[in-house]
């Protein structure tokens, strides 16, 4: 029997929720824990806030502070090894999507023979990797609450993998870890929210019950993105994104992601271009591309930016209403830095490789119409442009 919505984790919500993880930790019986982080969330003093909380309760830890954004598989497996060494009985995850993605694939290993990569694909059975904390510092991957993570091959490719059995168990979900973050990264990290929704709420998986959910998440970024981006120190706007990033990531279970994030994987593992970037620059034009085939939801999309419709549009005209309304909404209210701050644009053959990759990624399984390599490309060139 599947069942149409289904939550396991367990979630510590509130301000100031961080300091109760180490009280979490020993309520779970374990004594030593793995953490999982990148330089940057040391260096905030984040991290110590964590291991204050585990040192008041009694429980060890070992720091395991070499995270990288897209999480290369070899780092991923460099991690397992070492939380193996320590004896380590958990994981817990401190940052944003790629600090939470590599200690999902550590905590993986921790329990599962091999290497990260024997993973992809499905090709090995995975067994239930239970003992993982997440304490996200950032409103934006939801990885927090998802089914998946997302690795980079030693080719450079990124590969999502499908880990139903090795999701977080326990969340601690603190607003105020996010309270003071830069604007770009708040913006950044909020488009990926709002392309989890909306791509959720447009996907061939889409259903009644995601659909609410999604729906609200739209509204919710819309309203409070903006806010958190011009007030960083505003708490209010933060514990409204963080809910909607949570909630986005559970969307990813059911609603899934789409082309947009085929578009936006290739431009991460091709150009280096952040997720949150990439998701941003491919969103609009995948709308556009889908209205044809999705034209309500489409045009309740751009209902919800603003979009005054009169029932008369083609498809293609709402379409390109909607790519609008979503470009000046990350152009002009969030002020997002262009795709120029990242990559120029790449040669030709290089654009013709990237189109086929888009073609041919995952996530095009969820997409409600038919993106061929040439749309790909054009899709490419309009971002680009």
């Amino acid at each position: 029997m599947e069942f149409t919505l289904l939550q396991e984790a367990r979630i510590l919500y509130g301000a100031g929720k961080v300091q109760e993880t180490g009280a979490l930790l020993r309520r779970l019986g374990v004594d030593k824990a793995l953490i999982v982080c990148d330089e940057g969330v040391k260096k905030a003093g984040i991290v110590e806030r964590v291991t204050n909380s585990l040192t008041q309760a009694q429980v060890e830890f070992a720091l395991f502070d070499k995270v990288q954004a897209d999480p290369p598989s070899e780092v991923v497996d460099e991690g397992a090894a070492f939380c193996r060494a320590e004896r380590c009985g958990a994981v817990i995850a401190v940052g944003g999507g790629s600090s939470i993605d590599t200690a999902k694939g550590i905590n993986l290993l921790r329990c599962n023979p091999g290497k990260i990569m024997d993973y992809a694909g499905q090709k090995n059975e995975m067994k239930k990797a239970g003992g993982l904390v997440a304490v996200p510092t950032t409103a934006g991957t939801g990885s927090e609450l998802s089914d998946g993570l997302v690795i980079t091959s030693p080719e450079h490719v990124k590969c999502p993998i499908l880990a139903t059995n090795a999701m977080a168990e326990y969340i601690v979900l603190d607003p105020l870890l996010t309270v003071g973050l830069p604007a770009g990264l708040t913006a950044s990290t909020g488009m990926d929210v709002l392309a989890h929704s909306v791509e959720s709420y447009t996907s061939t998986a889409a259903s009644v019950p995601t659909d609410q959910i999604s729906e609200g998440n739209i509204r919710s970024v819309i309203q409070w993105l903006p806010l958190a981006v011009s007030y960083p120190d505003a708490v209010k706007p933060r514990e409204h994104m963080a809910v909607a990033s949570m909630l986005g990531g559970w969307m990813l279970r059911y609603g899934h992601t789409h082309a947009g994030h085929s578009v936006a994987h290739i431009l991460g593992a091709r150009c280096g271009i952040p997720h949150g970037y990439a998701c941003a620059y491919a969103l609009p034009w995948v709308l556009e591309f889908n209205a044809p085939a999705l034209p309500k939801k489409t045009a309740a999309v751009g209902r919800m930016f603003g979009c005054s419709f009169t029932g008369a549009e083609t498809p293609q005209q709402a379409g390109m209403a909607v790519r609008q309304a979503v470009i000046a909404f990350r152009d002009e209210t969030l002020r997002l830095r262009p795709i120029s701050g990242f990559a120029e644009r790449p040669d030709d053959g290089m654009l013709d490789r990237m189109a086929a990759e888009i073609e041919m990624e995952l996530f095009q399984a969820f997409n409600p119409r038919r993106m061929k390599k040439e749309d790909a490309r054009i899709i490419l060139e309009n971002i680009f442009s």
